[in-house]
């Protein structure tokens, strides 16, 4: 495919490179001279340094002004706060790059940040990208090439260089990799530039990411577009998770919804494989970029005990990997060489003597066997111990069988003991090499999950950012009638009515029609219910005029200072499943749409699921159907089957809120939402909305 990101090729491949700042000048010219022309190309690059002079033959320039020749790239390692005018003098002879090496920015404190805030903009100013500043120059280092490489190299992408070090040690795995891209402070490129570009290089065929933050939504959305739309899988460990709901303490949705369920949403919307450590990372990326696209489901288990086939078999349960029974005429295969004793309906069992007794042609047919039941898409070649020759055998007979079944083996070492040669063989292979079984089957859990949404991968279009009418105005008001703004987006209400007076509630539940629930209308009481401000089924007329003396004079003696609109006298709504809808605001992503079991037990279950918008109506019913409560919408128990298609509706309706209120609103629960049987509806019941001061 054609690289898109010309602007980051221009980058890494500049034509003139100018190395600014400390020089070591007690290195021989040689020496100079080859690490220079690893990273920047051989007479690609000249030296840069006040005091001037010379290394040998190579001379050191006073000034960048002062180098012969184009630069495209200055290589900047001057104090902190030189880099700004550093970057001035490089806008002044045409760079259009900079990495910046040195540290000492925001990474140290607020001075720092100044500094950091200042070479950003002398970026901007001299139309210089900026790569750093707090980085190296790893992103130029060559990469190992790996000799007979199986499958496609990984592009690795982090905001810790020290980090991206041991993914890129995998080589000693038989990984390959494309390039290494220490992102530092990003002051301008950051981690979303390149994974964009990763998934227009050719040269890549998985991008996987070391991630401490995200700083711009709107590249982040373009990137991971880019990737699916050249199926390039995205593995990322992604660190840094806060609880952005504590800036919120009287939302629900605040306490449920923190930035890192966020990031999960908008994962689940790009499928992004999301990874929890290093070593996962690693195995992960390299699954993929060694098994590529299309291999099917159903895992072949083969080991050489009982103990071992047993925990192989958990392993893959637990992950959600499917290991199915082998056909009846594959066992019987197998059982001409197997004793029959041992378990081979999957996993399979060779009791370990077998390796030792049988010569390789027999041991290899075994595995041959194995890949050619169909309903098996891969075999898993489980070695927990290092037991030579045992392992050595097993080892090589998956070298000699890589290249010639049709289907994919995948190998486990499990055991600390390397020194092995059918280690080193395996590693020579390139076959997928996991050092546990819980790392290769939650690989392959994500690499499954991958291959069955990559069909429904697509890009979100925005929602509708029109204000309706009767919204401006309910919000136009002193005192804003969220009720009605709701009600403006079409969110289904349970008919209400706030007064502030006995009477008055006895007069509006005649209307609305008994039995009805008062409850306080006070922005200050979140939790009604906990405090004692609710009364549900109130069925005759002096019941809701007592319940309204009582419940404003509970709320007045729990808060003197609340200020209190009255109460609400609301329509009792029987039956259905009480759900939760709300809106959070992250920092970075923006406003997102959370759905849950709701009602009083909302924070306690915590059963929700959450995406940024902008989302649509097959995010809304994967939404949904995610959740552990699921069930009770489903028929459960032979509950009847409830709304969800409606439930769908209320979502959409609150995303379409959302994005029209845009900046000005910060939080909104809708709890609860009681979802009636299915062609009833739903009725949200309580309501909350924050606006943004």
């Amino acid at each position: 495919m054609a690289q898109r990101r010309i602007d980051l090729e221009e980058f890494f491949h500049p034509v003139g490179v100018a190395v600014i700042g400390g020089v070591d000048r007690t290195q021989t010219e040689d020496a100079l001279r080859a690490a220079m022309d690893s990273r920047w190309g051989e007479g690609n690059w000249h030296l840069v340094n006040p005091k001037g002079g010379s290394i040998g033959t190579v001379p050191i320039y006073q000034a960048v002004a002062d180098v012969p020749g184009p630069v495209a790239l200055a290589v900047i390692s001057t104090p902190p706060a030189a880099c700004a005018q550093i970057v001035d003098e490089c806008g002044a002879v045409g760079v259009r790059y900079a990495l910046v090496f040195s540290s000492g920015f925001s990474e140290v404190g607020p001075e720092g940040a100044e500094l950091e805030a200042e070479l950003g903009e002398a970026g901007r100013r001299n139309g210089i990208r900026i790569f750093g500043p707090n980085t190296n120059t790893n992103a130029f280092e060559p990469v190992p090439e790996i000799p007979g490489l199986r499958g496609g190299k990984i592009g690795v992408v982090t905001q810790s260089g020290h980090n991206g070090r041991p993914i890129m040690q995998g080589v000693h795995f038989g990984i390959g990799f494309s390039r290494q891209v220490p992102c530092g402070n990003e002051v301008d490129l950051e981690v979303s530039d390149f994974i964009e570009y990763f998934a227009y290089d050719e040269d890549t065929a998985v991008i996987a990411g070391y991630i401490e933050g995200f700083r711009s939504a709107e590249k982040l959305r373009t990137a991971l577009e880019a990737a699916n739309a050249q199926h390039k899988p995205v593995v990322i460990l992604k660190i840094g998770a806060t609880d952005a709901g504590s800036r919120m303490a009287s939302s629900h949705t605040g306490h449920l919804t923190g930035s890192d369920e966020v990031i999960d949403g908008l994962f689940e919307q790009f499928g992004v494989v999301r990874v929890r450590d290093l070593d996962e990372l690693l195995e992960t990326a390299a699954l993929f970029a060694k098994l590529g696209p299309g291999a099917a489901e159903g895992a072949g288990l083969y080991s050489i005990s009982g103990g071992s086939s047993t925990l192989m078999a958990e392993a893959a349960e637990l992950a959600g990997v499917v290991a199915p029974p082998l056909a009846e005429e594959t066992q019987e295969r197998l059982y001409q060489h197997i004793p029959r004793y041992l378990a081979v309906s999957n996993p399979v069992d060779n009791g370990g003597i077998f390796i030792m007794s049988e010569p390789p042609e027999v041991r290899q047919q075994v595995i041959r066997d194995i890949s050619a039941d169909p309903a098996v898409g891969y075999t898993v070649v489980g070695i927990t111990g290092a037991v030579p020759p045992m392992s050595d055998y097993l080892g090589d007979d998956i070298v000699v069988l890589a290249d010639e079944v049709d289907k994919p083996i995948i190998a486990t070492w499990n055991s600390f003991k390397v020194d092995e040669p059918g280690f080193d063989r395996l590693v020579e292979s390139g076959v997928p090499l996991f050092r546990s079984f819980r790392g290769c089957f939650a690989a392959l859990a994500a690499y499954h999950r991958y291959q069955r949404h990559q069909e429904g991968f697509r890009v979100r279009p925005e929602l509708p950012d029109d204000m309706p009418d009767a919204a401006e105005a309910a919000l136009g008001v002193p005192a804003p009638d969220i009720g009605a703004v709701l009600q403006a987006f079409g969110l289904p209400m349970a008919a209400s009515e706030v007064v502030s007076t006995p009477r008055d509630a006895r007069r509006a539940a005649e209307e609305i029609g008994l039995p009805v629930v008062v409850k306080i209308a006070s922005a200050d009481f979140p939790h009604k219910s906990d405090a004692g401000l609710v009364v549900l089924g109130l069925d005759s007329l002096e019941g809701v005029e007592q319940a309204t003396q009582e419940v404003l004079k509970r709320a007045r003696s729990a808060a003197p200072d609340a200020a209190i609109d009255g109460v609400e006298v609301q329509q009792m709504v029987t039956g259905g499943t009480e759900m939760i809808v709300g809106v959070t605001r992250d920092p970075t992503l923006g406003p997102a749409v959370m759905v849950g079991t709701g009602g009083v037990f909302t924070e306690v279950l915590a059963d929700t699921a959450v995406r940024p918008l902008p989302l649509d109506e097959a995010d809304a019913h994967e939404m949904v159907r995610s959740l552990k409560g699921f069930p009770l919408l489903d028929g459960a128990r032979g509950r009847p089957p409830a709304d969800v298609d409606t439930l769908v509706q209320v979502i959409m309706s609150t995303a379409t809120l959302a994005t029209a209120l845009g900046d000005r609103l910060a939080e909104l629960d809708l709890n609860p939402v009681v979802v009636l049987d299915r062609g009833k509806g739903a009725v949200v019941v309580d309501h909350l909305m924050i606006l943004a001061d």
